[in-house]
């Protein structure tokens, strides 16, 4: 029987009338907002607007390096001595880059913190590299395993600001029963934070400098250069200062101790005090609170090149009251996503049964605009996952997505994310060519099943035994003792983030070609052992080594077979209950598979996303039985498979939910896409909330829609100068369409386009 999570039919929307302004009380605020400015047509002031053009001009080019960064790592290591703590060495390290990062700011900027461009070395410099290089090479590597995908505690940063921070750090240090380890880890906290405040020292310094050579903006300069000063020495009092530090964390973390990918995170919450102060004072206007957060965009494309992802997400509901969050500003991050148009950070709804309206139409109307932003994420759902995996239930209500789909509570988490990615049809072929090759014939599909739920936990378990020589290699030369600084409960335990620091950890996998394995396993069942209750093919009934000669000759010979599979067999995403039902089985299977396994004392988490993996595997994966040609794109992410929707939207929602998210942290994705001139219509956008909320409703994880025609994305093909902002959602992250290789775009291509609900 498929397991059905507990839901509901299709939503119907409120009249327009009933829902005006009814998610604020009166409606005051978001009809302020919305009468002051365009939101869904936001507006840059011209040096902003240069700024955001100048970081789009880059993405085109090489990610720099920082040979600094080299050189300041080899440095430190030359004076490393075997007697030195490694948290020490490390702490060093992070203070080292600090001071050696270029400062490199840009006239018009309101927020600093960026890599230096790139540019080409000369030989002297290349030279003096190499030597670097010899002398990193008796560094021990780093073990593995994640580093990326980071949340800082904002809120408490914000809160407290670097001089509380070093202020606990001192305190705890000082304490009478600390252990040697301890003692320890609070002098390389010290180190770490020394080296935060130089760096932000040198950034003020340099503002200070730019008034002289950019006089047009000298008082602009001065005030930032004082900014950035009083950081320094006092929490932030301002949104101003407020957004200035988050960047600046976010800029340490990365290129200080390699956090590549730290998200700005649940800036509703952590920036919504500093925001309303600031307004009932009369000192900050909505178009200056929107310049600001577009700056703060902007620059997080200065920090990390396409192919990644960041991640905001607004609205949810409170951790302490479960009461709903959204505010002014959550309508502002989503309008600085349009005002910039690049690639980070991307956008998510925490959506709850309690949602206000108007932040659900503001979504829909805002996907209408090409961005493929919002996404939406079930706030309840992955509170509830989280919970059952250890966190309170106020943690539970702070998750963030870890920059794609992955999640972790924000700001005390030390987990790992894809790791690995897993090919479903990976195991399929393998038992397939072992009978192929004369091994023991399945003479049942439940044989034949099992065998391939036995190749399917047999690569979760090998993947969780390496992931566990990472993680306790991690804790002997892995530590990231400036991570600890902005990570709960690391300070309160005086334990590294490596060593047991974070107040949660564990680690999740993602198997990726769902769709793949269960169309496969479909058509295996009904052509090899079932035989009944379709039309009856042209060709004989294949064995499995006949079925599996037509895949190594990529069904070459064979057009019967596959036109048969393709054109006469339902598939996953059309609501079939033969084909859901295998998807709910392994679906659960995976999971348990997955959970069965422990790594690093907690039990090891499924998810079913795949970034780009999808193509990457598929391109190095022969034909599959469900009819899908070799070196082709998997299906990419939990729904069906490419072009396989042929019931429309609503059949691929009601499949894909058929089975129970909620134990899927390491993320998921239904993906969706419409043609643009779908949402022209008010009724269109109606009925696209309606069938997102359907979604949610039944227990859906995430989703995430493109709205772009297919005529658009051939002419950006041949013409990509033409289309340099066009942004697509692939698989849990956006990118630019033209910066996919050509697989990857065709596939985006070949996904089913909707015209109707």
């Amino acid at each position: 029987m498929i397991r059905r999570p507990p839901g509901v039919g299709l939503v119907r929307p409120l009249r327009r009338e009933q829902r005006l302004f009814s998610g604020f009380p009166d409606g005051r605020g978001f009809a302020r907002i919305v009468t002051n400015m365009d939101l869904l047509n936001p507006q840059l002031p011209g040096e902003i607007a240069a700024l955001r053009d100048e970081a789009l001009a880059l993405h085109g080019g090489p990610k720099p390096d920082i040979p600094e960064c080299l050189e300041s790592d080899a440095n430190a290591w030359r004076e490393h001595t075997a007697d030195e703590p490694w948290l020490i060495w490390k702490a060093r390290q992070f203070a080292a880059r600090m001071e050696a990062i270029p400062v490199n700011l840009s006239p018009g900027e309101r927020i600093v913190g960026k890599i230096p461009e790139h540019r080409e070395l000369s030989e002297e410099e290349e030279k003096r590299l190499e030597e670097c290089r010899k002398t990193l090479a008796d560094m021990p590597p780093h073990p593995g395993g994640d580093r990326g995908h980071f949340h800082p505690d904002f809120q408490k940063i914000l809160d407290v600001g670097v001089c509380g921070l070093i202020a606990e750090i001192q305190e705890r240090a000082g304490a009478s029963d600390l252990t040697d380890e301890q003692h320890v880890f609070y002098r390389a906290c010290g180190i770490c934070m020394d080296g935060f405040v130089r760096s932000i020292e040198r950034h003020a310094k340099a503002c200070a400098e730019m008034a002289d050579t950019d006089p047009g903006d000298a008082v602009r300069w001065k005030e930032l250069g004082a900014l950035l000063q009083r950081l320094t020495t006092n929490p932030p009092s301002t949104f101003h200062e407020a957004v200035q530090l988050m960047h600046l964390v976010i800029f340490a973390v990365w290129y200080g101790e390699d956090h590549s990918q730290t998200s700005c995170g649940r800036m509703d919450r952590t920036l919504r005090r500093f925001y309303e102060n600031d307004r009932s004072a009369g000192v900050l206007t909505d178009q200056e609170a929107l310049d600001l957060i577009s700056c703060l965009y902007i620059q997080q494309n200065r920090l990390h090149w396409p192919g990644g992802a960041v991640a905001v997400i607004v609205g949810g509901v409170d951790g302490a009251t479960a009461e709903d969050v959204t505010n002014e500003l959550s309508y502002l991050c989503l309008s600085a996503r349009l005002a910039t148009r690049l690639v980070y950070p991307t956008v998510g709804i925490a959506w709850h049964p309690g949602i206000p309206d108007e932040l659900m139409d503001f979504g829909v109307r805002m996907l209408a605009k090409g961005t493929g932003d919002p996404s939406f994420f079930n706030d309840q759902l992955i509170a509830e996952g989280l919970q059952t995996h250890g966190a309170s239930k106020e943690d539970s209500r702070n998750w963030m997505n870890s920059t794609c789909v992955e999640v972790k509570v924000a700001g005390a988490s030390n987990i790992w994310v894809t790791a690995p990615y897993i090919s479903c049809p990976e195991a399929l072929l393998e038992v397939m060519r072992q009978e192929a090759e004369g091994g023991p014939p399945s003479t049942t599909y439940d044989e034949f099943e099992r065998r391939v739920k036995d190749a399917l936990a047999k690569r979760v378990c090998e993947a969780a035994e390496q992931n566990e020589k990472r993680w306790q290699e991690r804790t002997r030369t892995g530590c990231q003792p400036f991570a600890s600084c902005v990570t709960n409960d690391c300070l309160a335990l005086g334990k590294d983030f490596d060593r047991g620091g974070a107040r949660y950890h564990w680690v999740e996998n993602s198997w990726v070609g769902l769709a793949n394995l269960v169309d496969g396993l479909f058509a295996i069942k009904t052509l090899v052992f079932d035989g009944e209750g379709y039309p009856q093919p042209s060709f004989d009934q294949p064995t499995i080594p006949e079925f599996y000669d037509a895949l190594r000759n990529d069904y070459e010979g064979y057009d019967a077979l596959r036109n048969f599979i393709e054109n006469n067999l339902p598939k996953y995403g059309m609501d079939q209950p033969e084909v859901d039902e295998i998807a709910c089985d392994f679906t659960t299977f995976l999971m348990d598979a997955t959970e069965a396994n422990e790594i690093g004392g907690h039990r090891y988490v499924p998810g079913f996303f795949c970034w780009i993996q999808h193509e990457k595997i598929g391109s190095q994966t022969m034909a599959t039985p469900d009819g899908r040609k070799a070196g082709l794109p998997l299906a990419d992410g939990a729904g069906a498979g490419q072009g396989r929707e042929r019931l429309g939207p609503t059949a691929g929602v009601l499949s894909t939910t058929k089975w129970d998210h909620r134990r899927v942290l390491g993320g998921l994705v239904h993906n969706m896409k419409f043609a643009r001139d779908f949402l022209d219509s008010p009724r269109n956008c109606d009925a696209l909330r309606a069938l997102i909320e359907t979604y949610m409703r039944r227990g859906g994880f995430e989703t995430q829609i493109n709205v772009v025609d297919n005529a658009d994305l051939r002419d950006a093909q041949e013409h990509p100068d033409k289309y340099r902002d066009l942004l697509v959602r692939v698989a849990g992250y956006s990118d630019y369409f033209v910066h996919l290789n050509r697989k990857m775009q065709d596939e985006i291509i070949q996904r089913s386009e909707f015209d109707s609900v």
